[in-house]
């Protein structure tokens, strides 16, 4: 079974309901919602859900970062640079939100007969963001990014620079008459057109200013204006690849 095949097997096994959202007015709140609706997916009171999201420019971090000896003052620091932090359910190392960073969350419900792996849930979610950039003509490869902030396998690069980072959390359901096992939310975070370099630099101020030793390369990540040609006016490639992922979720979804 090919990488898309298995991804449609997952897209085509559920109704969903899909959600493509404007720039939240509040990070807490648009972070909140996956965690909502991933409890209310668990428990069967929500289909399976698809959502597309953006957040103001903020810098999002684990709750075991936020017990870093100097975190209150990173924050304070950061806040006053208009780069306010905020805390996330999930694991995993520091990473920059804002207009140009796309978000993209899959959230469904598992028996224990359905349950997919860890990597192939990965797959699902990461097939249909490389179908999209290369709608663009934009290839991209799995793989780890050495000196990538919030790095993994499941990371998606162009040239062997990050664009997209992914995380997995999952919630276990209650005792339900609907053979529902748990609930699993699956997040992408696609850099479109915020700048990389910048980016990572807030990571690193707010490591060094919580008095954390990590530090990441700059050059080791990338965005996905910069390899296209011509200029874009702010917010329009962003908007033109939620809908070519959009299309290309349509696509998986098909039989």
């Amino acid at each position: 079974m090919t990488e898309k095949e298995l991804a449609k097997r997952l897209y085509q096994s559920h109704h969903w309901n899909v959600l493509n959202e404007p720039i939240a007015q509040n990070t807490d709140h648009a972070l909140a919602q996956d965690t909502a609706l991933l409890k209310q997916v668990a428990k069967g009171e929500q289909p399976a859900t698809i959502r597309l999201w953006e957040c103001p420019q903020s810098l999002i971090v684990s709750r075991k970062e936020a017990k870093l000896p100097f975190f209150a003052q990173a924050c304070q620091t950061l806040s006053q640079l208009d780069w306010p932090v905020a805390v996330r359910d999930s694991g995993g190392t520091a990473v920059p939100h804002g207009p140009g960073i796309l978000n993209f969350s899959l959230i469904f419900a598992q028996t224990k007969s359905q349950a997919l792996n860890v990597d192939e849930i990965y797959i699902a979610l990461c097939e249909p963001i490389r179908s999209a950039l290369n709608s663009l003509g934009i290839q991209s490869e799995y793989g780890e990014t050495p000196g990538a902030y919030c790095d993994g396998r499941f990371n998606l690069n162009i040239e062997s620079l990050k664009v997209t980072g992914t995380a997995q959390r999952i919630a276990l359901s209650p005792a339900n008459n609907d053979g529902l096992h748990r609930g699993v939310l699956a997040q992408a975070m696609i850099m479109v057109e915020a700048d990389p370099q910048h980016t990572t630099a807030v990571v690193n101020q707010f490591y060094r200013l919580s008095g954390a030793d990590n530090r990441y390369d700059p050059a080791a990540s990338t965005s996905v204006d910069r390899h296209l040609s011509g200029s874009h006016t702010a917010g329009k490639l962003t908007q033109v690849l939620r809908q070519e992922l959009l299309l290309n979720i349509e696509d998986f979804r098909s039989k």
